[in-house]
């Protein structure tokens, strides 16, 4: 049997048809669960197996680098060797790499440094003060995030000030100026930047975007459901409009819209590229029947999609448990009391509770803690992010890009040598009147400086040049030794208490990374770009622990058993004022990503009353939860001697028949430990959440909680209609039904 052949005995049919495509665009819609990476890194060797390209013409890009590196691993295995000039990585890396080989083009200077989110946070923070804005007017998350949306959308700081409508949007323009002043002046990109520069180096330097696209004659681009404006862009500059390109994607997981992703880069394929041929993939080899049909049950209410049906290779299943809580202590026992029993024959690390929003992993953190369960919480301090790596680090970019500002800015304070505020701002002032980048200032020791400060600064600067000549010869690791011991960095931390021994250990743990980078051959540039364009999808599962995550950074995973909680109206979907139709199917999506990363249990929770900035607040289950068929559902709010069929008030976006019927009707209100019914406590009046009301404007609808008394008394109701209305019950006139 040939290359070819043994590789086409792996696939189905239709997985068969992507691999064995030929010329012209390609898009591969590839439902959860139905191996997209596999038809990515077999379509990669079929092409080379069918001589169709050369190892040196490939570029696959993804979204992760943990992705990246599966894929390069697999495709080793398939073609027995590397692909040998080809590419395969993250959209920023590639873009980093153009960039760095072409930095004059670019208009950046040979070493450039990259911005970390800290650095951004702390330049944005320094303009906002300097140009006299309150935190209530722009706040530094807020300025990053419009800024970064603006440069994912290929939108300058020019173009934002001219399309500018009103007070708001002129000032964020001026801060979006400003702060890319602040990163020239410093020789700096952020991450953002890195997309947005290379699409400008390629839109204006013709001949260097020909020759890539004649080298790179085969284009792969995984999770195209996730690209940006900037990244589709990039895309077409390398391919044309007739491109050799493999998209791959599912516009039923594009959950990053808050980010720039456009859900309509994979669902305008076809008017983009005409011509296309489109692919489905319709066998899931994840998950059970029943978890497909729960999830497909939610996703197909989405209008901006193809419709399309996953079939399970995995077969029938255990039914989706549903369990309606108290309230989240009562939901936090459940799922510890499950994820105890489940543990006899699943392991810790094969179990996962997904929730919409952080805040969410509180109650069942102490719930575990109490039981001693082993469980890690994604998303925490990440290793690189960690004060003690993060000193060391600014340390090593400046051996590197030795007028690093932002660098310089953090290491001379660390370990603290007497270089003060006043120090600094006579820095600052020498470097704007020299024209000079701060580095490059306070090496010169300016006489505004007091003599401890000068001689702080010798020394510091002494100690950079030693280290930097030992990079010149040593590998990373003897580099990164000799400069925590040297500068003083592992020094601080030698006092012997928890605190300090767990930081020595990271410490440690730097120089294991950058041994390990010298191992594969990265000099110290190489390592530190390495660092930069690593994200939080690169530093997930750790161990043999229950995994506590948000949706969003479960995307890519999968678990022997989820739990997803949390399944409440106003938190999954989560509504916030001004949500849109398209906000609406993005938190559906997000719902079909979470149930589909189980493979063989789907358990999903609600509580009747939840903690919410200190109110106890009436909740109600989720539309999305209501939408499940009854006949996968196996209803575990009935063990508990609770009624989850007693009326309640209808649903508020259409009516759910038959298989909603569980939760639909389930009343809420707070529960005794012993699951007992305890009544809601009453209002003079005779208000109480979960009564239902009618409006004569707004409809039918339910009060979702009481606050105040007599004249002060506000009604929060939900309406069929209208939604969320906070109501003075006098004046409303509402009649109780």
């Amino acid at each position: 049997m040939d290359r070819l052949a043994k590789l086409l005995a792996d696939l189905d049919e239709d997985q068969k048809q992507a691999v064995l495509h030929g010329e012209g665009p390609l898009l591969v819609v590839a439902g959860a669960g139905s191996g997209k990476t596999r038809v990515l890194t077999y379509r990669i060797a079929a092409l080379l197996a069918r001589g169709l390209a050369q190892p040196h013409e490939v570029l696959a890009v993804t979204f992760t680098n943990k992705a990246a590196r599966e894929m390069a691993e697999r495709v080793e295995r398939l073609v027995g060797g590397g692909l040998r000039g080809g590419f395969v990585g993250t959209f920023h890396r590639f873009a980093l790499q153009l960039l760095r080989n072409h930095p004059a083009e670019a208009g950046l200077p040979p070493r450039f440094a990259i911005a970390d989110e800290d650095e951004q946070r702390l330049l944005l923070d320094r303009i906002l003060k300097r140009l006299d804005i309150p935190a209530g007017r722009l706040s530094v998350r807020a300025a990053r995030s419009r800024i970064s949306a603006a440069k994912n959308a290929l939108v300058g700081p020019g173009a934002l000030a001219s399309r500018a409508r009103g007070d708001a949007e002129r000032l964020l323009a001026e801060v979006y100026e400003a702060y890319e002043a602040e990163l020239r002046t410093a020789g700096a990109v952020d991450f953002d930047d890195m997309l947005q520069l290379a699409v400008s180096l390629l839109e204006r330097h013709e001949a260097l975007r020909k020759g890539l696209a004649a080298r790179f004659r085969w284009l792969l681009v995984d999770e195209y459901q996730d690209t940006n404006l900037a990244q589709a862009r990039l895309v077409r500059l390398l391919g044309g409009k007739t491109p050799n390109l493999t998209a791959v994607g599912d516009e039923d997981q594009s959950i990053y819209r808050w980010r720039g992703a456009e859900v309509e880069n994979i669902l305008a394929f076809e008017e983009a590229y005409p011509g296309a041929r489109v692919v489905t993939l319709g066998r899931n080899y994840r998950s059970t029947e029943p978890i497909l049909r729960a999830a497909a049950a939610v996703i197909e209410r989405n209008s901006r999609r193809r419709p399309k049906r996953l079939s399970s290779e995995v077969g029938d299943g255990v039914p989706v448990a549903v369990y309606l809580a108290a309230d989240e202590a009562d939901e936090a026992r459940f799922v510890a009391d499950e994820i105890a029993r489940l543990r006899a024959s699943v392991p810790a690390g094969e179990i996962a509770v997904l929730f919409r929003v952080n805040a969410q992993s509180r109650p069942f953190e102490g719930e575990m803690v109490r039981r001693a369960m082993p469980y890690v919480v994604v998303g925490g301090t990440r290793f690189w992010e960690r004060k003690e790596v993060r000193d060391a680090l600014a340390y090593l970019r400046l051996l590197a890009a030795p007028d690093d500002a932002l660098a310089f800015r953090r290491a001379i304070h660390v370990p603290a040598r007497g270089i003060g505020q006043v120090a600094m701002d006579h820095l600052e002032a020498a470097a704007a009147a020299l024209a000079a980048a701060l580095p490059a200032a306070a090496r010169r020791l300016p006489e505004a400086l007091s003599p401890r400060a000068r001689q702080a600064l010798a020394e510091f600067f002494a100690l950079l040049d030693a280290l930097r000549a030992l990079a010149g010869s040593a590998p990373p690791a003897d580099v990164v030794r000799e400069l925590l011991e040297r500068s003083g960095l592992a020094a601080q931390y030698a006092a012997g208490d928890e605190d300090d021994r767990s930081r020595r250990a990271n410490l440690d743990q730097l120089v294991a990374a950058a041994a390990e980078a010298g191992e594969r051959g990265l000099d110290l540039m190489s390592f530190l770009d390495e660092v930069a364009l690593l994200t939080d999808a690169d530093m997930r599962r750790e161990g043999d622990a229950v995994q506590l995550s948000t949706l969003h950074a479960a995307k890519g995973l999968e678990f022997d058993a989820v739990f997803l909680v949390g399944m409440e109206d106003g938190l999954l979907p989560l509504r916030r004022e001004g949500s849109s139709e398209a906000d609406e199917e993005e938190e559906r999506r997000l719902a079909y990503v979470g149930m589909t990363r189980a493979r063989r249990r789907l358990i999903l929770t609600s509580a009747r009353v939840r903690r919410i900035n200190g109110q106890l607040l009436a909740g109600r289950p989720s539309p999305f939860l209501l939408e499940v068929p009854r006949e996968v559902v196996e209803d575990r709010a009935a063990a508990f001697g609770r009624d989850p069929f007693r009326a309640h008030a209808p649903h508020p976006f259409r009516h759910v028949a038959g298989p909603a019927a569980s939760l639909a009707a389930a009343p809420f209100g707070p529960r005794t430990t012993d699951h007992g019914p305890r009544p809601s406590p009453k209002h003079p009046d005779g208000w109480r959440p979960g009564l239902k009301v009618r409006h004569a404007t707004f409809g039918s609808g339910v009060i979702l909680q009481v606050q105040g008394t007599g004249a002060q008394t506000r009604l929060v109701c939900f309406f069929d209609r209208a939604g969320r209305k906070t109501l003075i019950p006098s004046l409303a006139k509402l009649e109780k039904v």
